[in-house]
């Protein structure tokens, strides 16, 4: 993270620039031009001053390298590299510069003193490096400044020496107005680097944003993957279940209808009241499954809608709680009802889906508590006492800790043993959630294996009428 952001900072890209162009792309180009400019002095200029300018190149060229090494430690290694000491670095490269230069310059000076052709090849070295400022020095809009004063005397004492009288003033005017003309390029050459590195920032950006919205997108792509891989499997046990949960009341229906049949055809009518009897059961048990798949089928379509009516909490809870009694009873579970002494007995909401989400945990706790406890509490709950909370604990197997967030899918069935034994389709929980989000409320859930599990169901005290916006249920429902 510490290199995307530094690659994206102005001070080191241009530092970057600076040193790939001076010493990448024209460096080659720069060290012949040196060689050939020594060599011409000492071939066609009389005297010895090849040797000053062997001098000033050698040097020139042993602290070049030094701080080239210097230079590309720093940048080349980001990781050690602090923002905070990138300007220090800039300007130590401006002035590294500013010294570079007025070496390699300063035999072009002296040259404006040497024999003919000593001013002319001056000059025309000069010019040269008056196009290496334009192209290279744009580190800063004032760098030009610094490194330009020595080259421009150069370049016009050089035109000044090429004639005599009023004819090499104005030659050295005129080399004056080539400095001239080479800051203002140098200025429109530095606008050029601040603007690319501008555009390479912000292509990096959007690199950058772009990458992490591939991230992203991959990361939602794999999770909606997996839960739809979940979602199937959870479909195939449910399908293998609902085909024996289905099939046991069917084969009752069938079956006992063939004994009632065979009696009628006999005569004997002494166990048709009992068989219809178990017919009859076996066909509402039969209706209940079917039932229970339609309700999340509308669930899921969105076509439930809550129709709220005046009813009496109270009397709701306890009828819930009478019709699990004789399931209680038949594994020796003790059942009972406790209501808060501050909640109010009547409430606007739907009682029919209220009574189905009841039942629903009130049915599901029988099933797997076995002499034991079960518990139902109503209170009012929420910080304006909005809510209606009903508490149904009980002494049971327990869910697993790794089951609880996935215990209100559509479909889910916890894989314990004794789940299996116990018929059902897996879609009371679902059912009662969706309902629970419906009625205004919310559904949760804490259990421990072993020690039993607890259930708590919320719902408006209040349903909203047509226009009227609902409250936000409490997260933890508040306790009286």
């Amino acid at each position: 993270m510490h290199a995307k952001n530094l690659r994206m900072n102005h001070d080191y890209m241009s530092l970057v620039h600076c040193r790939d162009k001076a010493w990448g792309q024209h460096a080659l180009t720069r060290i012949g031009s040196i060689f050939v400019a020594t060599t011409a002095v000492g071939i066609s200029v009389p005297g010895n001053w090849w040797m000053f300018c062997v001098a000033a190149m050698s040097i020139g060229w042993g602290l070049e390298g030094t701080f080239y090494r210097w230079l590309s430690d720093k940048i080349d290694h980001p990781e050690r590299l602090d923002p905070n000491e990138l300007p220090r670095i800039k300007q130590l490269t401006i002035r590294a510069i500013v010294v570079l230069v007025a070496l390699y310059a300063t035999p072009f000076l002296a040259l404006a003193f040497a024999p003919h052709p000593g001013p002319s090849l001056g000059l025309i070295f000069a010019c040269g490096s008056l196009l290496v400022i334009c192209g290279q020095h744009v580190l800063d809009r004032k760098m030009v400044y610094w490194t330009l004063p020595i080259i421009t005397v150069a370049v016009i004492l050089c035109a000044v020496r090429l004639a005599d009288g009023w004819v090499g003033y104005l030659l050295g005017f005129l080399a004056f107005l080539l400095c001239v003309n080479t800051v203002v390029l140098t200025g429109a050459s530095v606008k050029s680097s601040e603007d690319l590195i501008e555009a390479q920032g912000q292509a990096l950006r959007l690199a950058d944003e772009l990458d992490e919205r591939v991230v992203q997108r991959t990361k939602e792509l794999e999770e909606a993957v997996q839960v739809a891989e979940e979602a199937n499997r959870a479909k195939s046990r449910f399908l293998a279940t609902m085909s024996h949960e289905l099939r046991t009341p069917l084969n009752a229906v069938i079956g006992y209808a063939e004994m009632v049949g065979e009696d009628v055809r006999s005569g004997d009518l002494g166990s048709t009241k009992a068989d219809l009897e178990k017919i009859r059961n076996a066909a509402r048990h039969l209706l209940g499954l079917i039932n229970e798949v339609l309700d999340i089928s509308k669930m899921e379509a969105n076509e439930q809608v809550c129709r709220p009516t005046h009813f009496d909490v109270r009397l709701v809870a306890q009828e819930a709680l009478d019709a699990i009694i004789p399931l209680a009873a038949a594994s020796q579970t003790q059942c009972a009802l406790e209501i808060a002494e501050t909640l109010e007995p009547f409430a606007f909401n739907d009682e029919g889906k209220l009574r189905q989400c009841l039942l629903n945990l009130l049915s599901n706790a029988a099933k797997f508590t076995s002499n034991g406890t079960i518990k139902l509490t109503c209170r009012t709950s929420g910080p304006k006492r909005e809510y209606i909370a009903f508490e149904v604990s009980d002494s049971g197997v327990g869910i697993a800790e790794e089951d609880l967030p996935r215990i209100f899918l559509p479909f889910f069935q916890s894989d314990t043993s004794l789940t299996r034994s116990v018929e059902g389709t897996g879609l009371g929980l679902a059912i009662s959630h969706k309902l629970s989000h419906l009625m205004g409320g919310d559904l949760l859930v804490t259990s421990r294996v072993g020690i039993g599990s607890t259930f708590i169901l919320t719902i408006a005290r209040q349903f909203p009428e047509p226009g009227e916006t609902a409250a936000s249920p409490p997260a933890v429902p508040v306790v009286d």
